[in-house]
């Protein structure tokens, strides 16, 4: 199942690795978190299971979170309910791509005269979607990968990516703690190339180096790298793979009190 999130069994060396983080965050007297396994994995995964710097990766995580308050979730699940399935722009397949990543689409969607702080609200829709991701086993250990569907971008998009805006953005990509994120770019237009150009020179080398583009017209290079069986109808997948927001929408509500917990996390 895609979002079995039952125990694992983990070794006796990762047992100890655990354990030895969660003293370490314990002792911290900055950290207002909790030190549940399944945080404290997705932080090791992260670091391939390296203890000092899964440490160092909750703190920088946990910091952005204190200087940029806004960039993360806020409130209840329901509270998003309207914005999810009003613009339905944002999925999970029920399928993990060819390399067993989970895979999810996110596609722009012009919702700023239905919605006010559209942007701020997909922000907090975002974020919740990539926590309850790093909820599931398969997710910390394998990544994720994205498929970006800029093919909806608007000038009403393009108002809103400032410099400032774009340099947050690129800061948060540097403290997400998937193991690997492959994002994959569909643009078609001129506004389109706008909208990627002005992302990609706030990229870090790392992350950019995981980043395709691919022209809406073609997309026979996103089902070489995806996988047929895997991709959306739409994309060039099988005719039975519709997206569907109930998926994500229902994942989040299952989910609903321990990610509003983790809303109560931070750092002093």
């Amino acid at each position: 199942m895609l979002f079995l999130t039952a125990r694992v069994d983990h070794t006796a060396e990762q047992i100890f690795k655990i354990e030895q983080l969660r003293q370490l965050v314990e002792k911290c007297e900055d950290l207002r978190v909790g030190t549940e396994d399944t945080l404290l994995t997705k932080f090791l995964h992260y670091t391939r299971w390296d203890t000092i710097k899964a440490y160092q990766a909750i703190h920088a995580y946990y910091e952005f979170k204190r200087r940029h308050p806004t960039w993360v979730a806020r409130h209840p699940i329901e509270h998003y309910r309207q914005i999810f399935y009003g613009t339905h722009c944002r999925y999970v397949m029920p399928q993990v791509d060819r390399n067993g990543r989970v895979l999810v689409v996110f596609k722009t969607v012009d919702g700023f005269q239905d919605y006010p702080d559209y942007l701020q609200s997909l922000v907090e829709m975002d974020d919740l979607i990539f926590e309850s991701l790093l909820l599931l086993p398969r997710v910390q250990q394998n990544g994720i990968t994205v498929i970006c569907d800029l093919q909806g971008t608007t000038r009403n998009f393009l108002r809103q990516f400032s410099p400032a805006f774009m340099k947050v953005v690129n800061e948060k990509n540097g403290v997400l703690p998937f193991s690997q994120r492959i994002v994959h770019i569909i643009q078609r237009g001129f506004l389109m190339h706008v909208t990627s150009t002005l992302f990609m020179p706030f990229m870090n080398k790392e992350f950019k180096e995981k980043i395709f583009t691919h022209d809406g017209r073609h997309l026979s290079k996103l089902r070489e790298m995806v996988g047929y069986e895997s991709l959306p109808a739409e994309y060039g997948g099988p005719a039975t793979n519709v997206l569907d927001t109930n998926l994500i929408f229902n994942h989040l509500s299952q989910n609903a009190e321990y990610l509003e917990k983790l809303q109560t996390y931070g750092k002093i």
